[in-house]
């Protein structure tokens, strides 16, 4: 399935990044952008104008007058997100919002991580929305794809990796953690459903973000981001 690139930074990451990729080129019909033409023309890319609701109906509202239309994301055999000598991956459940989804992959880039685990099915697909939210790290970040999580888990831990589940109930402070020496995995619910409770038992620790009232939460993307510095700074 084609990728929808709406907005001049990302239709410019595209062609920088991803050139041979690159399917159609669109701009608004009159707008002249001298970065986008010298780019598309040492590509080999022919520039096709359209009007403004002909790119809202590709990209939504916010296209910024670019558009490009880009080959499948290409996703990452999980065994490749584990070629560093310890690992940190963000592993998520069912994270359907792609405005949490973008936020979490661009934290991942932030500290760091080696990778992101996400569900094949009932998870947001990486589309223009989660490229945005993301600010185009999912264009750096590798994001494996696989069919169970709980499995993948299983197969992490034989791994020697450590399984840590976020969860407002867990067992000890996310900046308390004990060692792990082979890498670890932070896993991520959904908001409201949390982790499925097939994927809790596969955790080998439940870690909570302290907070100053317990009545509040944090979504999904806020929490991954204050894990991820406790783990690693």
């Amino acid at each position: 399935m084609s990728r929808i690139r709406g907005g001049l930074d990302l239709v410019m990451d595209a062609l920088r990044r991803h050139a041979r990729e690159v399917q159609a080129l669109y701009l608004e019909r009159g707008r002249r952008v001298p970065d986008v033409a010298e780019a598309a023309k040492r590509a080999g890319l022919r520039i096709q104008e359209r009007s403004r609701e002909e790119l809202e109906g590709l990209a939504g509202p916010d296209h910024g007058g670019c558009v490009a239309i880009v080959g499948p994301y290409p996703f990452a055999h999980l065994d490749e997100l584990l070629d560093a000598p310890a690992p940190l991956l963000v592993a998520l459940d069912q994270i359907s919002d792609p405005h949490n989804f973008g936020a979490i992959v661009r934290s991942a880039a932030a500290f760091g991580a080696d990778g992101v685990v996400v569900l094949k099915d009932r998870a947001a697909p990486v589309s223009g929305v989660v490229v945005r939210a993301s600010a185009a790290a999912t264009e750096r970040v590798r994001i494996a794809r696989v069919t169970n999580l709980a499995r993948t888990l299983d197969e992490l831990r034989r791994r020697d990796l450590s399984v840590i589940g976020l969860d407002a109930g867990g067992d000890c402070d996310v900046g308390a953690l004990p060692d792990a020496p082979f890498g670890r995995v932070l896993v991520v619910g959904a908001e409201g459903s949390g982790l499925r409770r097939l994927v809790r038992e596969k955790c080998d620790v439940l870690a909570r973000i302290p907070m100053a009232a317990e009545t509040e939460s944090l979504n999904a993307s806020v929490a991954t981001s204050i894990a991820l510095y406790a783990m690693t700074r």
